[in-house]
């Protein structure tokens, strides 16, 4: 089996981190598991060839992903299934993209969307597609950006009341800002690249007192996430995500 991925530099102004383009191909027709869990970022799917059944445990639903559909914020783990062969091309967007976005944003759901109207052939018309797209149709929802960096609430944002900014974080998201910081929290762990590929590796060396103030708490918010524990998780199998999460965190640290 061979699996391909690239990715092209993003436009940060449409609230795009950049666009990617990953290929399955086998032998003979083939059906490939995958794992996702909750990030803070939206992704933006076309698939080109094959198909991408979505099994979301917590919701108790099975089903096929559309042609092209908008991945919105999760809480929970989704587990994908890819027919191969497979093309299949993304964007990755910002918090700050739905800042802009016309539709409702609503959390832990799929939103059916046709944002590329002409074939595309490869990874840059694919780009060229959605850029335009996005450029038409934006809309600013908000008088000032949400957020300075990160989760930091801008100027604007931190002179409302809390009961106000709950009603922002909800309209924005589909989220609060508990639920958002929880996620936050998860790849702050993450984003250590610790290696678990020990025998009996010890978790409780990489626990930020900060974030999770001992195992247990980190073992508890970690499994209500993603379902499966910290050494679970190292060991079970992530395509698309590895590749996704690998790009963001190099694409954050650059910055």
């Amino acid at each position: 089996m061979n699996i391909t991925f690239r990715k092209l530099a993003g436009d940060p102004s449409l609230g795009i981190v950049f666009f990617w383009m990953m290929t399955i191909e086998s032998g003979s027709p083939a059906s490939v598991k995958d794992q996702f869990i909750p990030e803070l970022f939206f992704d933006y799917l076309y698939i080109k060839t094959g198909t991408i059944q979505c099994v979301d445990k917590v919701g108790e639903r099975r089903f096929n992903l559309p042609e092209q559909v908008l991945k919105m914020l999760f809480t929970h783990a989704l587990e994908f299934t890819y027919s191969t062969p497979l093309m299949l091309f993304g964007a990755r967007l910002s918090l700050r993209f739905v800042e802009s976005f016309p539709a409702e944003v609503k959390a832990n759901c799929f939103l059916n969307q046709a944002w590329v109207k002409e074939e595309a052939r490869d990874l840059e018309s694919f780009k060229r597609l959605v850029e335009g797209h996005l450029r038409e149709n934006r809309r600013e929802k908000f008088s000032y950006p949400l957020f300075s960096s990160g989760l930091n609430e801008s100027g604007w944002l931190v002179n409302f009341s809390p009961r106000h900014k709950r009603r922002l974080y909800t309209a924005a998201f589909g989220l609060s800002r508990k639920e958002l910081q929880n996620i936050h929290n998860l790849h702050a762990f993450l984003e250590q690249a610790c290696d678990f590929s020990l025998q009996n590796p010890r978790i409780i060396q990489h626990v930020t007192p900060d974030v999770f103030y001992d195992q247990p708490h980190l073992n508890h918010a970690f499994k209500k996430m993603t379902g499966l524990s910290p050494v679970e998780y190292f060991q079970a199998s992530s395509i698309l995500q590895d590749n996704l999460m690998s790009a963001s965190y190099n694409e954050i640290s650059d910055v």
